[in-house]
């Protein structure tokens, strides 16, 4: 049985207008009509009811698209991708796989599997990354480049964009930030706006830094565990999403 939150949720994306995902969309471009900003919450989950119960959440918060955190598909495979698909079907679903090999191999699981967008990391070796954005061309599936890992993120990032990837995103890892709580994502971002005017995102661990990419005028933040994990995540998924859109300064 569904939980109201989850019940109510798949009624409210049917109904509201999610507009990042279109049909007919040129054959060089797999995202199209991308609306920014793009607020992406991140199911860090071992269980994919646990992720279904706060994909409702996020989605009643005004989130824009759903994220198969890495830990969701490790643990539970592609079903938990096929899970979150059919219980949100207007939701646009990223599947972070963190590809370093195999790109469209990637590409095609998220296609077989009804959603709509896949992941691959910026430090994986060209060929893998050229062969995900290939594939997602060829297949209409929206590839997003995490820096995490990658040496010189602004050069990178560049490269991708010029390559045909459709967002880029920076990425201070969970680690990372435990061994220094003082860094984030942000880090980067200005180095990274000045080198490329593709769409740039920022993995974020609060309203504080998302408020700061907003305002420099970063387009894609994604969080995860940070506000999913509080006492009350509905109010603070929602108050996220307010600040991010209320001080986006857009670059396009």
């Amino acid at each position: 049985m569904l939980s109201p939150h989850l019940g109510g949720a798949i009624l409210a994306c049917d109904q509201r207008q999610v507009g990042c995902i279109a049909s007919g969309r040129p054959s060089d471009s797999p995202l199209l009509d991308l609306q920014f900003p793009i607020t992406q919450v991140a199911l860090d989950y071992r269980s994919t009811s646990e992720a279904l119960e706060m994909a409702a959440i996020a989605v009643e918060a005004g989130f824009d698209w759903l994220e198969i955190g890495t830990p969701l598909v490790t643990c539970q495979g592609l079903a938990a991708v096929r899970a979150v698909v059919d219980a949100f079907p207007s939701v646009p679903v990223v599947v972070d796989y963190k590809t370093m090999d195999g790109g469209s191999r990637n590409v095609r699981h998220t296609k077989e599997e009804g959603a709509q967008i896949m992941t691959v990391c910026g430090n994986a070796s060209d060929a893998t990354i050229l062969s995900a954005i290939t594939a997602g061309k060829e297949l209409s599936i929206g590839v997003v480049v995490d820096t995490i890992g990658a040496v010189d993120k602004a050069s990178r990032a560049r490269q991708c964009h010029e390559w045909g990837a459709d967002i880029v995103y920076l990425h201070y890892s969970a680690d990372e930030r435990a061994a220094d709580p003082s860094q984030d994502s942000t880090q980067w971002l200005r180095s990274t706006l000045d080198a490329t005017s593709g769409p740039v995102g920022v993995s974020t661990f609060g309203v504080t830094d998302a408020v700061q990419a907003s305002r420099m005028g970063a387009d894609y933040f994604i969080i995860g565990h940070p506000l999913t994990a509080a006492d009350n995540p509905l109010s603070a998924l929602k108050n996220y999403v307010e600040e991010v859109k209320g001080n986006y300064h857009s670059r396009h």
